[in-house]
């Protein structure tokens, strides 16, 4: 269906499977047979394990260090099964002459720390929100087109903090903005810096809240479009037994960025 849809680019913005390596790399697999070009941004459950998630969680040094061990190998060979999918992360990519798209930090489990932090360090340098920050803003400096697209696993903050919010917290009582801070810096350096951000794009917070409801799912602030397309589950069966598969469509057309929820 989606190499049928006439797309120029599919983005997946992460959390393939669940927490078990063998589930990743099916997706990963099914990825790669589109014909369409694809970037993955992986996500928390994309490379750590449940040891790491857990010590992430409980603020847990030594679990998240025994865990990590295997982050890289287990990553890698996540790229290994996309094939001529692309594993984005703290990368560059041209949409044309006039459009780039900055991948933000990879495996972000969102809010004020970083996650993940001694695979971060080892394979990117990264061993804190300020350093992400820094190598966000160094590659959005080093991009030539005048508009830009940032592409993220988790979205960032500034943009609410009541549960329902794009990227605001659900599963705490006092609610709160569980965005990215090293994101909103990179993007606020852009617009700085007199680059055009046109959108952002990512996932993470589920659409269902729990306790009920939904947040939203796009936005747009001073100029710029937000999106979060992490409705889960993606694929579900309606009351008629019809099977129904959600996705986001961006369109990028004569300088203007739109965005509508497709479900098939």
């Amino acid at each position: 269906m989606i190499d049928g849809a006439g797309y120029d680019l599919v983005l997946f913005v992460g959390d393939l499977a669940g927490l078990r390596l063998k589930g990743t790399l099916a997706v990963a697999r099914v990825i790669a047979q589109l014909r369409t070009p694809v970037l993955v941004m992986p996500g928390n459950h994309d490379a750590p394990n449940a040891m790491q998630l857990l010590g992430e969680m409980w603020g847990s040094r030594a679990l998240i260090r025994l865990g990590e061990r295997g982050t890289g190998p287990r990553r890698d060979a996540i790229a290994d099964a996309l094939g001529p999918g692309v594993l984005a992360g703290y990368s560059v990519h041209d949409l044309g002459s006039d459009l780039q798209m900055v991948a933000a930090r990879p495996h972000s489990m969102g809010g004020p720390s970083l996650s993940f932090a001694p695979f971060l360090a080892a394979r990117y340098g990264v061993a804190s929100l300020q350093d992400s920050a820094d190598k966000l803003i160094a590659l959005v400096d080093g991009c030539t087109a005048p508009n830009l697209l940032f592409l993220g696993h988790n979205g960032p903050t500034g943009l609410g903090d009541r549960r329902d919010a794009l990227w605001g917290c659900d599963f705490r009582s006092e609610q709160g903005d569980f965005g990215d801070p090293d994101l909103e810096a990179a993007i606020a350096h852009a617009v700085g810096a007199g680059r055009r951000v046109v959108g952002v794009v990512a996932g993470h917070m589920h659409h269902r809240l729990r306790g009920g409801g939904h947040r939203a799912w796009r936005a747009e602030q001073q100029g710029t479009l937000f999106v979060n397309a992490a409705r889960v589950p993606r694929i579900w069966t309606d009351r008629v037994g019809v099977e129904r598969r959600h996705h986001v469509a961006i369109r990028w057309t004569d300088g203007v960025l739109t965005a509508q929820e497709e479900i098939w």
